[in-house]
Order: structure tokens, then sequence, then C-alpha cells
């Protein structure tokens, strides 16, 4: 069975509680053009130890670590403290981690400076719900960046592994869920390229939150290739949506 769905709460460029940015521009949004003063700065922002790499199952406990910290910051400000207690003890444990890291339907990317864990996404094999008006069936479950890390182009990278890992799969298509109220990480995602296919409730404990649903569509070309990838795309995992 499944774990829970999990909302998305990205944190570089988002969060009531994280302060001030210092960056909001992304490698997306930056031309070619201006590739000289957009890749300076995001050069001196980013760490030189900065590694991304596929998490193993020895990682469930700086996982579990890492995101029972972020989880927290994705969600409203009143949000019950009972309530995150009690999701983070069923979703946000080593013991979770590690039933993930050795079940195949589950991949984790982690960002790493040194010994340390600055940020994670988790890709789950999941059809999306319902209320989504798009078929699809590979879903980014958490993406979170340690705060410390802020405005310092980890997401950025990190979005960018992350979409490159699914056009190379040969998926069609990826979707997330993320509170509706996150406006600057509704706003992220959207420069990266997803979109709203709906939206549903999201329960943490018994707190009843509203959360976006979005979905990013690996770009194809006429050939029916995943653009970037040289595979064929999963045509059969996409619908139009109305």
């Amino acid at each position: 069975m499944l774990p829970l769905p999990a909302r998305n709460g990205l944190l570089e460029i988002t969060l009531r509680k994280a302060g001030d940015l210092h960056l909001e521009k992304d490698l997306r949004s930056c031309p070619a053009s201006c590739s000289s003063d957009c890749q300076t700065v995001m050069s001196t922002l980013l760490d030189p130890q900065l590694q991304l790499l596929r998490a193993t199952s020895a990682d469930a406990q700086a996982l579990s670590r890492l995101s029972a910290a972020v989880f927290p910051l994705g969600c409203p400000a009143d949000t019950p403290p009972e309530d995150l207690a009690d999701y983070i003890s069923r979703e946000h444990t080593p013991e979770r981690y590690r039933a993930m890291l050795q079940d195949d339907r589950f991949t984790i990317l982690v960002a790493k400076v040194a010994d340390h864990f600055v940020g994670l996404a988790l890709m789950a094999r999941a059809s999306a719900p319902a209320e989504m008006q798009f078929a699809a069936a590979l879903e980014l479950r958490r993406f979170y960046i340690d705060p410390v890390y802020h405005g310092r182009g980890v997401a950025n990278l990190l979005m960018e592994r992350v979409l490159a890992v699914v056009a190379d799969r040969g998926e069609r298509s990826l979707w997330l869920s993320a509170f509706s109220g996150n406006v600057r990480a509704i706003a992220f995602y959207k420069r990266w390229g997803f979109r709203i296919a709906g939206e549903h409730d999201f329960m943490v404990g018994t707190d009843r939150q509203r959360d976006y649903l979005m979905v990013y569509e690996v770009p194809i070309d006429r050939d029916g290739y995943s653009i970037g990838s040289g595979k064929p795309g999963n045509l059969s995992n996409a619908k139009e949506g109305s």
C-alpha cells in the first residue's frame, strides 16, 4: 500500500516563515543572452561542494531529519501543532524513508553539501487524484530545501535534475500537490512549466487544508520523443484536460 500523499513544499522562494530572499531568478527564466550575468550570480551563490545524488537506505535518518524540520513550513501558519506532530510521526520517520528506498516505486534525489543534506526530491509512482483534470502516474511527492540554503540556487538545480529524470524515463507528465496559499511556491512551479489542473483537500492530522494539484507535461518533439532524453514519451499517460 502506498503512503499517504504528501504536500509538496518549496522553500527556496516561499514561505511566510522563511525570511527575505536574495535571489528570485532561476536558470529557466534566464535566457542565453543574459547568461554571463545570471551564471555569475548563480556560481557565486552555489556552494562548490554541492552534489546531487540518488538516496540510499543508509540515508534514511538524514532524510527524516530534514523533512521533519521542513514539512511544517509548507503548512498554513495556524495548523495545530498536534496535527503537525501526528502527520510527521507517521510520514516523516526513518522507517518510512527506509521502506520507500527499498521500493522501486519511489525515487529520492538529494542535494548534499559536505556531509549535510540540504534538499530532497521524492518521486512516487502514484496516479493523480480524480480532482485533477489530467491523467498522470508519476508524483513529485516532496521537494524540500533546508532554509539555510534559501535563495542560493539549490532548488533550481534540484528541480532541473528531477525533470531530467522524468524525461529520461520516457514519462509524459509529473504531478504534485501544494498548499494553495503558498503563492511564491506556486509561482516557482509555474516558471518550471507546471500548471494548476485541479484542487483537493489535504489532511494534516485532523486539519483540512486546500491544495492545488499541478501538472508538468514533458515536451515532446514531432516524432514523439521526450525533448532532451532521446526516448519516446509515454503518451498513454496523458489526456487533454477539460
